[in-house]
């Protein structure tokens, strides 16, 4: 019995192989049919038999839209101001601070005051002499006219009494305009700003040496900005003035309405890129130097749109489901930009494809 019972154990073991063997074909069969037997055509997941109403249904069209183009760029004051020292001194003090509001006519540097005090004393000191001299050649000249009236001096005495007074009176002129003068440079001591806006920076300190048209507080007039964008050359013929812009900064996360006011006629050799100006609405906490977006439209172009509601996206991957009559075919396509409620294919759809809108559960048999 034991041998017989050995004896077995071979064909056992093989019929069980068979069996093994033929689940495994036919498991490998229904994988195929599962994969690849549904597939119409490239692109094509998977077909169904379906009637579909035609309210369920959407047509895929070929647009003309406008061409929409993008810049960046930055925001600039369309005036840098630049408060400088007219006079040679040293710098007492700076009574304002990066980011301060400042009006006009608002202190912001002080000067010392010392020497140009002095040479205002100096001035009138001249001052003084000149008229002393003048009163003395003002009594010489009355009393030569006098005296030649009398007959007691020659005509050429009494001209150079006369001539001597002129003379004064011009060196008293010239002393009041340099006492005017050093009294300006006085007032030069006290610099004020000469606008109403804000400290962008401090260009000196205490203690420094002031120079005539040395800037010494840079600021900027919140009420005049512009933005000013770096154009590609080949954006050259889109680009005029008058061209309405919609400017995004990002700081502020607002969008501003204007339109181009300037455009520089050369372009910059290194970046291939011209400049275009256009000016910003005051307020609105705009800042020199923030990053600037903008947008504009020139001419236009056809493309294929879609309906959203047809389009069926899973993370980065967009299907569509085209009805060809009495089958659902799933379109794998490619998505751009959105227009309302309709989408850009840039791939996958052809004009005139009738799609799927909603989920096809949703759908009536």
């Amino acid at each position: 019995m034991t041998d017989t019972l050995t004896e077995s154990r071979p064909g056992w073991s093989r019929q069980r192989a068979l069996i093994a063997g033929a689940a495994a074909i036919a498991l490998l069969w229904l994988l195929f049919r599962l994969l690849f037997g549904n597939l119409i055509e490239p692109g094509l997941l998977h077909e169904k038999a379906i009637n579909v109403p035609e309210r369920n249904l959407g047509r895929v069209l070929s647009q003309q839209v406008p061409l929409r183009y993008a810049v960046i760029g930055s925001i600039q004051s369309r005036v840098p101001i630049e408060a400088a020292s007219r006079v040679t001194a040293r710098v007492k003090a700076v009574t304002v601070r990066a980011g301060e509001h400042v009006t006009r006519g608002q202190i912001i540097v002080v000067l010392d005051r010392s020497q140009l005090a002095a040479q205002v004393a100096q001035a009138q000191g001249l001052l003084a002499a000149a008229r002393a001299e003048m009163s003395r050649t003002q009594s010489d000249r009355k009393r030569f006219s006098e005296l030649f009236a009398r007959g007691s001096v020659t005509a050429r005495e009494n001209e150079a009494a006369e001539a001597s007074f002129r003379s004064t009176a011009a060196s008293v002129a010239q002393a009041q305009a340099g006492v005017a003068a050093a009294r300006a440079e006085l007032d030069y001591a006290t610099v004020r700003s000469p606008v109403d806006g804000i400290v962008v920076e401090r260009l000196t300190e205490p203690g420094g040496m002031a120079m005539p048209g040395q800037p010494l507080v840079r600021l900027y007039d919140e009420h005049a900005l512009r933005v000013e964008l770096e154009a590609p050359e080949e954006l050259a013929r889109s680009i005029e003035i008058g061209t309405p812009l919609q400017v995004g900064v990002d700081a502020t996360g607002a969008t501003y309405q204007t339109s181009v006011s300037e455009i520089v006629p050369a372009a910059d050799p290194a970046s291939r890129s011209f400049i275009v100006r256009a000016p910003l609405p005051s307020g609105n906490h705009l800042r020199p130097g923030m990053f600037a977006r903008a947008a504009f439209t020139a001419g236009s172009e056809n493309i294929i749109t879609v309906p959203r509601d047809a389009i069926d996206q899973i993370g980065q991957l967009a299907t569509v489901r085209v009805y060809t009559g009495r089958r659902i075919q799933t379109q794998m396509v490619s998505l751009g930009r959105g227009l309302g409620e309709r989408r850009e294919v840039l791939a996958g759809l052809q004009p005139g494809d009738r799609v799927i809108l909603d989920h096809p559960d949703r759908v009536g048999h």
